[in-house]
């Protein structure tokens, strides 16, 4: 559990840190399936190489949820097929992702989410109700992550953000006690709890109040 006196620790470094000039809203639809599949623990750099890959490439030909379908069925839903697949969209051999897409598109497709207005209405969801167990291999901190890109006023558990509050209270904390504890000091700061996910961001890379290029997640 995290104590009053550590959130008062975390409340006061937070205070102190510089605004951030970017944010996490995506609104593209295909790309918001991408990042949900592509962007947890994988390095920034190759998840903007991916996405660049699609957007140079890809981005005329699979603009809808119709169309992904369309290129996923081309090729065989297992290991070879889904590095073809990867290769393909995002230029790169991540089947395991790839594998993970195809899992999303379903459940997606399966609850109506196939366009991105349905995606930011989806977005007001619960993760115990409603992505709990859905998509094999994609948790809490994922599901955190995607309603996050649609506005929802929330942080995800990430590496950085944990790292940021070990290193204030000294000790380790669950993704779920990070969430709770961060969007309450949010309150207290009279923040968005993205902006400050973002400002934590920035401050543990080392480059507060920058602003990443599309596609740097």
């Amino acid at each position: 559990m995290v104590s009053d006196h550590e959130h008062k620790l975390i409340r006061e470094r937070c205070s102190q840190l510089p605004a951030a000039q970017g944010n996490y809203l995506e609104t593209d639809f295909i790309q918001n399936l991408f990042l949900t599949v592509l962007d947890f623990q994988m390095h920034g750099v190759a998840v903007a190489k991916s996405v660049r890959h699609y957007q140079e490439n890809r981005w005329n030909e699979v603009r809808t949820l119709d169309e992904l379908k369309g290129v996923l069925s081309r090729f065989n839903d297992d290991r070879d097929g889904n590095t073809m697949a990867a290769e393909y969209l995002w230029g790169n051999k991540h089947w395991y992702r790839l594998s993970l897409l195809r899992g999303l598109v379903s459940y997606f497709e399966s609850v109506g989410i196939n366009r991105q207005e349905r995606l930011v209405e989806w977005a007001e969801s619960r993760f115990d109700r409603d992505f709990s167990g859905k998509v094999k291999g994609l948790g809490y901190a994922v599901y955190q992550w995607l309603v996050m890109r649609q506005g929802i006023e929330t942080v995800k558990p990430d590496t950085h953000l944990h790292l940021f509050v070990e290193q204030t209270i000294g000790h380790q904390i669950t993704d779920e006690q990070l969430v709770g504890l961060l969007e309450g000091v949010a309150r207290d700061l009279g923040l968005r709890a993205y902006e400050l996910d973002w400002r934590i961001w920035e401050h543990q890379r080392g480059r507060p109040g920058t602003e990443l290029p599309r596609g740097w997640v």
